[in-house]
């Protein structure tokens, strides 16, 4: 029996070590993040194409997901979704931005600094 997709396929490129650099806390909420955004663009996108991105640095850890749909219309009033995005890098001292894509579409990027690891420093 063949699987039914319920939206794009959404490729996953990922830079950095997320695996020893992203605490626990940090990875939890980005995969909230992600389930969030991803839900968001099946259901009210229309996307044909999503593209995510995870990547770690020595200071950040930054998630981006990239949809061809149909961006967020100005009339719409309802952020709860997008304050829980917000909330989520808040919290965590990061950013969250959502901005509309050219010609179509949307960009989603949240950004969160990590901590310094034990015996090191972060550099400026």
């Amino acid at each position: 029996m063949a699987a039914e997709r319920s939206g794009p396929v959404a490729p996953l490129r990922m830079t950095g070590l997320l695996d020893t650099e992203v605490p626990d806390t940090h990875a939890g909420h980005a995969l909230a993040v992600l389930r969030e955004a991803l839900y968001n663009t099946a259901r009210h996108a229309g996307a044909t194409t999503v593209e995510v991105t995870a990547e770690v640095s020595e200071r950040a850890l930054r998630l981006t997901v990239a949809d061809n749909g149909r961006g967020i219309a100005p009339a719409v009033t309802r952020r709860s979704g997008r304050a829980n995005l917000r909330g989520r890098a808040e919290e965590l001292g990061g950013t969250f931005d959502v901005t509309g894509r050219d010609p179509a579409g949307t960009l989603l990027a949240w950004t969160v600094p990590l901590p310094a690891r034990a015996g090191t420093a972060q550099k400026r």
